[in-house]
C-alpha cells in the first residue's frame, strides 16, 4: 500500500482487512475513530507512526497468503446479512454466556481484586447497551437497508417514517461511541486485561473471552460505521432523491 500516512486508519482497513490486527495490536481506533489521519490516530494510541508503518507493510507483504472478504464490494444485503449472522449472533451468545460469569468472578475475588466490581458496572452497562442497539438496527435500520438494496436503483418520491436513513444511523453512531467508551474503560480498569498471579479457571476465561468480544465489536462496528452506514446514505439519495436531497 501507497501513502500509508496519507490515509485515514478507516481507508487502511477498508483497502487491506489484515490492516485492522495490526491495529489492534497497537490500540489503534480504527471503527469509532476510523476518520482520523493515520499519525493522528497513532499519536492518540500512545505509539510511533513509523513503528505501526512497518508492521502494516509487512501486513501487505503477506497480505497475498491469505484469503480476505472486499466488504466494500459486498452487495449491502449480503452485508447486513454477514453483520447479523457473524457479529450479532456472537455478541448475543457472549453477553448470555458472560454475564453470570461476571457476576460469579466478581462475588468470589472482589473482595480480594475490587477493580472487579467496577469492570463488572461497566460490563452490565455495555451488555444492556448492545442488546438495545442491536434490536433496534434488527427491528428499524436493517430491514430498510435491505429495502434500499433490493430496489436495484429504482427512483421513489416517497421516503420512511423516519425521514432519511441518516436519523436512525446518527443514533446508531452515537451508541457505538458509547460503547467504544465503555469498551476502553473496561480495557483500563484490568490493566489491558492483566490476569492477577494465581488467577483461576473462571476470571482467566471471563477475561481471555472479554478481550475476544472486544476485538470482535471493533470489527462489528467498523463495518457498520464505515462500510454500511455510508453506503445506505449513498444508495438513499440515489432511491429517494428528492426526499433525502
Amino acid at each position: 500500500m501507497q501513502n500509508i500516512e496519507l490515509k485515514t486508519v478507516r481507508e487502511i482497513a477498508l483497502e487491506m482487512p489484515l490492516s485492522t490486527r495490526v491495529f489492534e495490536e497497537f490500540r489503534i481506533d480504527y471503527c469509532c475513530g476510523g476518520k482520523k489521519p493515520f499519525r493522528e490516530a497513532c499519536s492518540d494510541a500512545g505509539v510511533s507512526a513509523e513503528l505501526v508503518a512497518n508492521k502494516l507493510e509487512e501486513a501487505f507483504a503477506a497480505d497475498n497468503t491469505e484469503q480476505q472478504i472486499d466488504y466494500w464490494k459486498m452487495p449491502l444485503d449480503d452485508l447486513v446479512s454477514h453483520i447479523l449472522g457473524t457479529h450479532h449472533v456472537f455478541t448475543k451468545s457472549e453477553i448470555t454466556l458472560l454475564g453470570p460469569l461476571m457476576e460469579k468472578v466478581a462475588s468470589r475475588h472482589g473482595e480480594t481484586h475490587g477493580e472487579l466490581f467496577m469492570l463488572k458496572s461497566y460490563v452490565l452497562t455495555l451488555f444492556g447497551d448492545l442488546a438495545s442497539h442491536m434490536a433496534k438496527e434488527e427491528a428499524i435500520l436493517f430491514p430498510y437497508v435491505r429495502d434500499l438494496a433490493r430496489r436495484n436503483g429504482e427512483v421513489s418520491s416517497s421516503s420512511p417514517a423516519f425521514g432519511t436513513v441518516y436519523n436512525p444511523v446518527r443514533i446508531m453512531m452515537a451508541e457505538h461511541d458509547r460503547a467504544g467508551d465503555l469498551l476502553r474503560n473496561m480495557r483500563k480498569v484490568t490493566n489491558g486485561y492483566e490476569l492477577p498471579e494465581g488467577a483461576c479457571p473462571s476470571y482467566t476465561a471471563l477475561y481471555n473471552r472479554l478481550e475476544a468480544l472486544e476485538e470482535d465489536l471493533h470489527q462489528h462496528i467498523h463495518l457498520e460505521n464505515n462500510v454500511l452506514f455510508p453506503k445506505a446514505i449513498e444508495l438513499e439519495k440515489q432511491i429517494f432523491p428528492l426526499a433525502v436531497g
